[in-house]
């Protein structure tokens, strides 16, 4: 039987998560569990406001990963040293009993969010795993300990956490996805550092930020009694503030200061007055009533304004009306971007996109690509087989495209009648002609029938693509007109074509 090595750090939520995977598909028996400190001075930082958002983040990201195991929130890092210790010197006397102490540690920090460094959580891991409270580390543990933490940084990993090394020389990096999880134990080459697919066993939970400019432990009480039920963001500074709301799009935001009332209340006016792009409710959290200050805050577009003086369910409730309200809006909002036929974005939403789009790539000095896509012959479809059945044509058509344009930047729409359109941010022309040729072979595919369809008899579609560097002279019509000529001679070429405006 393949044998198999994992490094390992307690303190990563990732690797949390692949031991729960292990557990819960029966093969922790076939693993040597090495663990290592991903970040062995984490006592000295752990308190910042850099790390608490990175951890944040990654709590995130596993929770969007794999949502079938549950993961909470720690208010930090714990310093793992000694209970990497017990759990070597447990697997001495008790590999079984060392497997569950292990078990144990994990679930103590990423669901109950306790401090693993602290002796009384390790004394109860240590009896709920049957072993004996008093522990005697040794230099033979510390010498392990040390020889694994080398192995794994000569090891060639990139310092990635998790890693699972086969005994047949087989190497996975990072978080594997179920499928590829159990395709690697039976013997498979998977794909390393990136998720392939995600096991969705429970609605993704909704996702808050907050952005706090003092000492978070102040609002932890807060935070703590929202972490099992949302997701969680802290944002350590302003800038990645911003890029977390147009990246991740939270429900929420929450702010909370001390002294920079000016700045909280500026941000606040930011987001809400960019409702087109953002639509992100904001509210304050602050130690004590005053009326002043939420005045203010109601003044510069927040929604709620929130003492920690009242009773934590009174504030879960009034978080759970806001989320609750933004659930509302994105329904709203939806049905007036999305064309009822088809079900992708309709033509308003497509003006809206495309002066987005531009005014990011002007920013970001990057390439908009846009595709224009036409319905060969579409006329002559519903003339012979009928209305109902060219609806059904079209609902076909933009489920074949949606499915086919997969980048989560990439969008699609039905432009107007028969013609839809996909805007590709920094992207190339390389790229979307490979992606265009891609749409149009799938729609061929389809096999719909069309006898006045010219040779093949069936439906097939037409795409112009173009590109451009926004600049100020020129505007998104012009790459519209550049796109739509592209397709006109597509047309003009012959059909089922994809013709580039180079």
């Amino acid at each position: 039987m393949l044998q198999y090595t994992v490094y390992a750090d307690l303190n990563c939520p990732f690797c949390y998560a692949l031991h729960e995977q292990l557990h819960e598909f029966g093969l922790l028996p076939q693993v040597d569990w090495r663990l290592v400190e991903h970040a062995p001075d984490i006592a000295i930082y752990n308190k910042t406001a850099e790390n608490q958002a990175e951890l944040a983040s990654d709590v995130f990201v596993v929770r969007s990963r794999v949502p079938h195991i549950d993961v909470a929130l720690p208010q930090r890092r714990s310093d793992s040293h000694f209970a990497n210790l017990c759990v070597i010197q447990a697997a001495e006397h008790d590999l079984e009993k060392s497997i569950k102490l292990r078990h144990l540690l994990y679930r103590a920090l990423w669901i109950d969010g306790l401090d693993i460094a602290d002796v009384p959580v390790i004394y109860d891991c240590l009896i709920a795993a049957g072993l004996p409270a008093e522990v005697t580390i040794e230099e033979a543990q510390e010498n392990l300990l040390a020889q694994w933490q080398k192995s794994w940084e000569d090891g060639n990993f990139n310092l990635r956490i998790p890693v699972i090394c086969s005994s047949d020389g087989r190497t996975s990096l990072g978080l594997p996805s179920p499928d590829d999880l159990k395709a690697f134990f039976k013997g498979e080459e998977i794909s390393t550092l990136e998720i392939r697919g995600e096991v969705k066993t429970k609605p993704l939970q909704q996702t808050i930020a907050i952005y706090c400019d003092h000492n978070i432990e102040n609002i932890w009480p807060l935070i703590a009694s929202l972490r099992n039920d949302y997701n969680i963001l802290l944002p350590s500074n302003l800038s990645e503030l911003k890029q977390l709301l147009h990246k991740d799009h939270p429900a929420l935001l929450m702010l909370s200061t001390e002294n920079q009332w000016d700045s909280m209340f500026s941000l606040c006016r930011d987001v809400t007055s960019n409702q087109d792009e953002l639509s992100i409710p904001v509210a304050f959290i602050n130690q004590e009533n005053d009326d002043q200050r939420e005045l203010e805050a109601y003044n510069a577009g927040a929604s709620d304004f929130m003492y920690l003086t009242r009773p934590a369910a009174v504030l879960q409730s009034r978080i759970q009306i806001l989320m609750q309200m933004k659930q509302s809006q994105d329904k709203l909002a939806r049905s007036a971007r999305i064309d009822g036929l088809t079900q992708v974005n309709n033509r308003r939403e497509f003006d809206r996109s495309i002066d987005a789009e531009w005014r990011r790539a002007q920013r970001s000095k990057r390439n908009l690509v846009l595709l224009m896509l036409d319905v060969d012959h579409f006329k002559s479809f519903n003339d012979q087989y009928g209305h109902l059945a060219g609806d059904g044509c079209l609902r076909t058509i933009a489920q074949a495209i949606k499915k086919t344009v997969k980048r989560a930047e990439d969008s699609v729409y039905r432009y107007g009648g028969e013609e839809f359109a996909v805007i590709l941010p920094e992207s190339t022309l390389e790229g979307a002609k490979i992606l265009a040729e891609k749409v149009r072979a799938n729609i061929e595919a389809l096999q719909i029938k069309h006898l006045n369809a010219g040779d093949k008899k069936i439906v097939t579609v037409s795409i112009g693509i173009a590109s451009c560097k926004p600049s100020e002279d020129i505007c998104p019509n012009d790459l519209i007109e550049q796109t739509d000529r592209a397709l006109y001679k597509a047309k003009e070429l012959g059909r089922n074509r994809v013709i580039l405006n180079t």
